[in-house]
Formats: structure tokens, sequence, C-alpha cells
């Protein structure tokens, strides 16, 4: 089946690092991982260091067929690494490595032609915290003329910086993905309505975002547009590692959104997606169709 969409993932790329394994990581690459997975062409746009870790991220992107043109390599910098911790519960603490290749992205050549093609590209906070790969960002999405933009919030810690790189990202976004603890940050910084539907209708219209997405863990998801709130329940699974289910889902949404779905198909593939990966250890298990519909 030829792919129906092109759709980026800008940001880091690394490996997650759990006691005595390491998987693909970084939410925007989990994200185009899983766009892959779905049969759509997914993209890589990021940057890794000159390294052993660096050559092995590519051996496994390229083991998994995803377009890794995009990536570019720092002569200077290190592979961005995340160890992981998990609790009983399956759900993952992160220390993420600082001053790396991912921190030093620069709009090229070669992201331009990206730019003008792609259908939909997701960003996040984490390559926006150095401003080198901030300005990367931003130029990218100034030069996408028709992308759907997916801002993960995905937040690591609050300051008056993240709270500007939200605001900017919020200010050029046409959907926001965001969980509960993300929401009670968003709640505090600009006050609003106690109904977590409401709040983010009054919110799209603060920043004329088209729709947010909630993610609720185990409780499913809300996604919320201007005119509708659909509230999903979820699905009741054995968990045993929640890493990349966020992104999961986001990638299920992306797509269902690209296909013109009702936000209620939309919704229940997302949470399909989500909940199936909780079900294996690593960010982006591999999974087909079959099995997202029928476990």
């Amino acid at each position: 089946m030829r792919p129906s969409f092109k759709i980026a993932g800008l940001g880091e790329v690394l490996w997650d690092l759990y006691e005595d394994e390491k998987f693909l990581g970084g939410a925007p690459a989990n994200f185009a991982a899983h766009v892959n997975q779905a049969g759509e062409y997914g993209i890589i746009l990021s940057r890794i260091g000159n390294d052993k870790l660096g050559d092995q991220l590519m051996h496994e992107l390229i083991s998994r067929n995803l377009d890794v043109s995009g990536i570019q390599i720092d002569p200077v910098k290190s592979t961005g690494t995340v160890r992981v911790h998990l609790d009983e519960a399956g759900l993952p603490s992160f220390d993420c490595t600082h001053d790396v290749a991912f921190d030093f992205m620069s709009f090229n050549d070669v992201w331009y032609p990206f730019a003008q093609q792609v259908d939909a590209v997701l960003f996040g906070t984490l390559a926006q915290r150095n401003a080198v790969s901030k300005k990367a960002i931003h130029d990218f999405l100034n030069h996408t003329p028709h992308a759907i933009k997916i801002f993960d919030i995905n937040l690591r810690g609050w300051s008056a910086t993240t709270e500007k790189i939200v605001m900017d990202s919020c200010a050029l976004a046409n959907i926001i993905k965001l969980n509960q603890a993300e929401l009670a940050q968003l709640k505090a910084a600009w006050p609003g309505p106690d109904d977590d539907g409401e709040y983010l209708q009054e919110f799209l219209g603060r920043f004329d975002i088209d729709l947010a997405a909630l993610t609720l863990g185990e409780n499913g998801s809300l996604l919320v547009s201007g005119k509708e709130v659909v509230d999903h329940p979820g699905f009741s699974v054995r968990t045993i590692d929640t890493t990349g289910a966020g992104d999961a889902f986001a990638a299920g949404m992306v797509i269902k959104y690209l296909e013109k779905a009702p936000l209620i198909d939309i919704a229940d593939f997302s949470n399909r997606l989500g909940a199936f990966v909780t079900t294996r250890k690593g960010a982006v298990p591999e999974w087909t169709f079959e099995e997202i519909m029928d476990f």
C-alpha cells in the first residue's frame, strides 16, 4: 500500500537507556516511527553525533525503513540519550543528557524541500531548550505553507524560558497534545475555567488552534475542538511500559485527522494504538493494524 501522507517528526532522536537495554527514543522520532508502521511516509528531522551511538541509531532507523536523509551529523557533539526508570506501574521517569547533537540542529538545504512537501509535522519543547535548535525548528515551521503543525507540549519542568517556548509554539500550531500534568501547569500559568473541556476550548481560541488532545493515561483521552468535546474512556490493558504511549497516540491522531475522520473515530484509533504500546517494552514496539483493532 502506497503512503497517502508525508509526516515528519521534528526534534530529538536519541536512545532510551534502561538498566540492561536500549530502545529508539525521542518523542518526534517515536512519532515518526509509528507513522511509518502505520503505512504512511514517516520522516525524522534531527541531529546525532558522529559516534557509535549515532551509528547505531542510524542503523536502527534504516532497519525500520524510515527516511533518515533529514538527520544531520554533528562533528563535535555527542548523540543524545535518556536514562529511563520504570516504577511498579510501568510509569517512566527520565534523565536526559544536555549539550548534545539535537541541541544544535540547523535549517538547511536538505530540510527546506521537506518543509515544502510534508502534510504534517510534530514538534515539542525538549529540542527547543537551546536557542540554536529552537531557531531551526521555527525556521522549518515558517517554511511549511500547507502542513498541519502539531505541538506536543511534553514538558520537563517549568520556567520563564519554558513558558516562552510554549507560547511561541502554540502561536504556530494547528493542534496541541498534552497530558494531565501539563494541563495543570497551563492552568497554573494561565488561569481559566475549571472544567478541562471548557478550559481547552478557551485556550484554543486564545491561540487560534483547531484541536487539543488531552491524554488521560488509563482513562483514555479528551479531544477538544472549538465546537466539540469527545471524551473517550480508553482501553483496559496489562501495562508493562508507558514510554512512548503518547507518541503512538499522536501518530494515530494525526493520520486520522489527515483522513478527515470524525473526532470519535480519531479518538478510538489513537487510544487503541496508545494502549497497545503500553503492553510492550520500549517506545516503538512492532505492531500491525490487525493487532491494534483486535487486541
